[in-house]
C-alpha cells in the first residue's frame, strides 16, 4: 500500500515549510539520534525520508502529483521526457546536517550558548549548490577518497577530497563543506561499466546465447569487480526471461553492514 509522506509526519497537504520543519523537530525529540530497536528505526527512517522529500520544492510537487511509489520508480519531469527517480540515501545524520549545519544534534544549542549573537534560521533549508558527480562501480564497490575540482566565481578552482563509502546508492545526496567555507550537495551517478549494470545491491550482466546453447546448456566465465573468476554452468533449458542468480557476489551493503553482499 502506498504511504503518504504527509501522514508520516502527521501533516496536511496544505502545511507550510515551517510546519514541515516543526514536524521534523518533533520526530527528533521523539526518537532522538541514537540507536533504536528495529521497529522504531524504521519509523524514524520513514519520517526522515518524508522530511527529505517534503522540504524539497521539486520532490514535494512530484510527491503531491504522483505519490511515493511513483517518484521512487521514476517520473518524467519535462516535455523531453527526462526521468528523475527519488532515492533516500538512508543517512539520518546527513538529513539532520542539511537543516542544522552539523551532524551533532546539540551543536546549534551549543553555538547559541557560546555566541549570544548567533541566530538560527528555522525556515526553509538554505539554498546550496547541487553538483553531480560520476562514480565507477569499482569506486562504489571498494569505497574511495575522490578528489574533486569545483570552479569558483573568480575563475579559480576549489579542490576537495570526498569520501565515498562502500555500496553508496545511486542518486545519493552528500552534504559537504568546502575549504572556502561553502556548503555543497554532491549527487552521485553511476558511470557505465563494461559488464555490469547496478540495480540496488545486485550486479546484472546480460549474455547472448545460441539456440543450441538454449536447448543443451552453456558455461560462462564471469569476471567480477573484485577480480574473481566465477565459472557458471547452466544445464536447464534457457528461456528469453531466464535469470541465473549467484548469491553473495553483488555490491556491498551501504552502511553498517558494508561487508554483507
Amino acid at each position: 500500500m502506498d504511504i503518504d509522506y504527509y501522514s508520516v509526519l502527521g501533516l496536511k497537504r496544505t502545511s507550510s515549510n515551517f510546519d514541515i520543519l516543526n514536524a521534523f523537530r518533533k520526530i527528533i525529540h521523539k526518537y532522538g539520534m541514537e540507536k533504536l530497536n528495529e521497529e522504531q528505526t524504521i519509523c524514524r527512517l520513514n519520517a526522515f525520508e518524508a522530511y527529505d522529500v517534503l522540504s524539497d520544492p521539486f520532490w514535494r510537487e512530484m510527491h503531491d502529483q504522483f505519490g511515493v511509489q511513483a517518484i521512487k520508480l521514476g517520473v518524467f519531469v519535462n516535455k523531453e521526457k527526462d526521468m528523475r527517480r527519488y532515492l533516500y540515501h538512508g543517512d539520518i545524520f546527513l538529513t539532520y546536517k542539511s537543516v542544522y549545519g552539523s551532524t551533532n544534534p546539540y551543536a546549534h544549542i551549543i553555538s547559541m550558548l557560546l555566541n549570544k549573537k548567533a541566530t538560527i534560521n528555522v525556515g526553509v533549508k538554505q539554498d546550496v549548490e547541487k553538483i553531480p558527480i560520476y562514480l565507477t562501480l569499482n569506486e562504489i564497490f571498494y569505497g574511495a577518497l575522490k578528489k574533486i575540482y569545483i570552479p569558483k566565481s573568480d575563475g579559480t578552482q576549489c579542490i576537495t577530497n570526498l569520501k565515498i563509502p562502500k555500496g553508496l546508492p545511486v542518486n545519493s545526496e552528500i552534504v559537504h563543506d568546502l575549504p572556502d567555507g561553502r556548503t555543497v550537495i554532491f549527487i552521485t551517478n553511476d558511470l557505465p561499466h563494461k559488464h555490469f549494470v547496478r540495480s540496488g545491491q545486485n550486479l546484472i550482466s546480460t549474455y547472448s546465447v545460441t539456440i543450441e546453447e538454449m536447448m543443451f546448456g552453456v558455461q560462462f566465465i564471469i569476471h567480477t569487480i573484485d577480480n574473481k573468476q566465477l565459472r557458471v554452468n547452466i544445464t536447464q533449458v534457457i528461456t528469453p526471461s531466464y535469470q541465473k542468480v549467484i548469491r553473495g557476489e553483488g555490491m556491498p551493503a551501504y552502511g553498517e553492514n558494508c561487508d554483507k553482499r
